[in-house]
């Protein structure tokens, strides 16, 4: 009941583009906000509006510069392939942003977030993630001060505050 609710009331306000939200993607929401609509369409309203603002509504893994940007392995979920879990005690993804691997000016923000975006997606794929949420850790040991970027930081944990 609540995710047909909350399908009919997202479809109708947005109409979006690329079609109408997947059953999935609102399972998601709602695991988020344990199956409160309403909280659940607050947190969609949230998403919906960063992806546009960052510009992270449509992006290619396998196209430069994004694809670059995955392989300097400086954002991670541990775990992701199924035969390796690696998961707190609650059984909650663990999210690494490594900051030594950082340098501001050989990427930008969008790309960083895009990166960063693109692994929390596939990680909330996993309907045990989508149960048990995910586990943050910024890295900052071995880094620099011209590894770091407040700006860049604040957006990232923004995101993770949405996903």
């Amino acid at each position: 009941m609540a995710t047909k609710e909350f399908l009919e009331k997202v479809n109708a306000k947005y109409r979006r583009k690329i079609g109408p939200v997947a059953w999935s993607m609102a399972v998601r929401f709602l695991y988020a906000r344990k199956f409160d609509v309403a909280r659940a369409l607050a947190l969609f309203d949230q998403h919906e509006m960063t992806r546009q603002r960052e510009g992270l509504c449509r992006f290619d893994p396998t196209k430069e510069p994004l694809q670059s940007e995955l392989l300097t392995g400086k954002f991670t979920i541990l775990g992701l392939n199924v035969y390796i879990q690696k998961r707190d005690s609650t059984d909650a993804a663990i999210a690494v942003f490594t900051a030594h691997k950082h340098t501001p000016a050989n990427s930008t923000h969008q790309t960083t977030l895009q990166g960063v975006v693109y692994q929390l997606d596939c990680a909330l794929q996993n309907p045990l993630t989508q149960r048990s949420g995910i586990v943050f850790i910024y890295d900052m040991s071995n880094s620099k001060y011209s590894n770091f970027d407040y700006d860049l930081s604040q957006k990232i944990l923004t995101l993770l505050k949405e996903e």
